[in-house]
């Protein structure tokens, strides 16, 4: 019980990185239930900024240079709501949506400095550098993560359709899914499935 609470504070903690910086009160809060309050807790929060650093995204299908091998800086303003709930049993899950007009500032890894700031790879980062490329558009991603006694899940997806400077087009869109079934709890050991996904 006390390792599924202990992974329940990390993955809600990863919940609100996902989508924005805790520094402003218009991004996504870290939420009490699952953090500080492990025992049973039902937890809804509303936000309306995104700013965040994103690292490379990778292997992609049909993507400018920039999109799989930069680092990327999320800056909007749309409609983001995040949910946190742990039962008597210690079961959990977290969701995370975000939807709005963002803008995506992609820098070489040359010409960034970045600095991984906890154990789950969030990252916060300084341009030394000019962006490779800067487009606008919008944006729609959710994060889900639960654990019972019978399996652990992780997903997350994310659609952004925009333009660069130059006004041509730019939609890049994405999933991940990952799930451990009883042979131990969620998120001990390897996964029995896991597939990611992205294409522009």
């Amino acid at each position: 019980m006390k390792r599924r609470l202990a992974v329940l504070t990390t993955l809600v903690l990863l919940a609100g990185a996902v989508l924005a910086e805790p520094a402003s009160a218009q991004t996504a809060p870290l939420l009490a239930c699952g953090s500080t309050i492990t025992t049973s807790c039902s937890e809804t929060a509303h936000f309306s900024d995104l700013n965040q650093w994103q690292t490379p995204v990778g292997p992609a299908t049909d993507c400018p240079a920039y999109v799989v091998d930069d680092y990327a800086l999320m800056v909007g303003t749309g409609n983001g709501i995040e949910h946190a709930n742990v039962n008597k049993a210690g079961d959990f899950w977290a969701t995370n949506t975000f939807t709005g007009a963002v803008t995506l500032t992609f820098y070489d890894p040359a010409d960034v400095d970045v600095t991984v700031i906890n154990e789950n790879g969030d990252i916060t980062a300084t341009p030394t550098g000019p962006p490779d490329a800067v487009a606008t558009g919008h944006l729609t991603q959710w994060f889900g993560v639960s654990d019972n006694k019978q399996n652990g899940e992780f997903g997350f997806t994310f659609s952004f359709v925009g333009v660069d400077r130059s006004g041509n087009p730019l939609a890049l869109h994405g999933a991940s899914h990952t799930n451990w079934t009883p042979a131990g709890e969620g998120f001990s050991g390897p996964p029995h499935h896991s597939v990611t996904t992205a294409q522009c």
